[in-house]
């Protein structure tokens, strides 16, 4: 990545669950490619861990936007409810990710899931990057677990809809999260087990942001799909304004910025 002074420091990014919303992820990266920043390693839950998966594998912020702008989503959405499953989708995902196993992504990556039988955190770092994406993604009771490892995995936002800590056990001494909703709505969710007990979701991530971007997208919903040139502007606009208290960091600066 760009060097602030010291020696070059790794930025990771971690990127929040929020469905249509994730095109303000796109902003945000694109504004701190702008400044002149480079990531070093990516972890995401939900629709940030599409994201982060596409960018990963070598797509442009520009080039995932055009790609998700061009989606049929009404057609999609028909097909994915009436089949509760995200076969559909998988098919677009080994289109464009090809058989891509996360070890061969050119940047690490991560996903975060939710494990269906214990509530627990399941944070996929190898295997199918298509398939870790589809489990990160299955939010119950829309669509169903999707079966991974000998395990049935579910939507990562139940544990950890920001995965800082996870961006970190990657490899990054800068981390960045963006949250698409604020901490709050996450604080006292829970997950119902298999075996019918709730489990509370410790939420660690947001915590382990060094720098934690919150873009103001209460005017939108995770559906909100027609408005991803309104939500990718808010994303640029909120990461643009925080690109020197990331940049004191990557220079060694002392002192979380607030």
């Amino acid at each position: 990545m760009k060097a602030f002074g010291g020696r070059k420091k790794t930025l990771g990014l971690a990127l929040g669950s929020g469905g249509a919303k994730g095109m303000a992820h796109l902003g945000a990266m694109q504004a701190l490619l702008d400044a002149g920043f480079a990531f070093g390693v990516l972890a995401g839950t939900s629709a940030g861990a599409l994201v982060g998966a596409l960018y990963a594998r070598g797509y442009t912020p520009r080039d995932i936007g055009a790609l998700l702008s061009g989606l049929d989503y009404k057609t999609m959405a028909l097909s994915v409810l009436l089949s509760k499953s995200f076969d559909p989708v998988r098919v677009l995902l080994d289109d464009v990710l090809g058989s891509s196993d996360i070890a061969d992504l050119s940047l690490p990556f991560a996903a975060v899931a939710t494990d269906a039988s214990t509530g627990g955190e399941a944070v996929l770092r190898e295997g199918s990057a298509s398939r870790a994406v589809l489990a990160s993604c299955a939010m119950p009771p829309y669509f169903r677990a999707v079966e991974l490892g000998g395990r049935r995995l579910v939507d990562g936002a139940f544990v950890n809809a920001v995965p800082g800590d996870v961006a970190r056990t990657l490899g990054a001494d800068v981390v960045v999260g963006v949250a698409l909703s604020p901490p709050a709505y996450y604080s006292g969710r829970t997950f119902t087990a298999a075996d019918g007990t709730a489990v509370h979701g410790a939420q660690a991530g947001f915590a382990a942001c060094d720098v934690l971007l919150e873009p103001d997208l209460s005017a939108y919903t995770p559906t909100s799909v027609l408005s991803g040139a309104q939500m990718y502007d808010i994303g640029y606009a909120c990461a643009a304004a925080r690109t020197e208290d990331i940049a004191r960091l990557c220079a060694g600066k002392r002192g979380k910025p607030a």
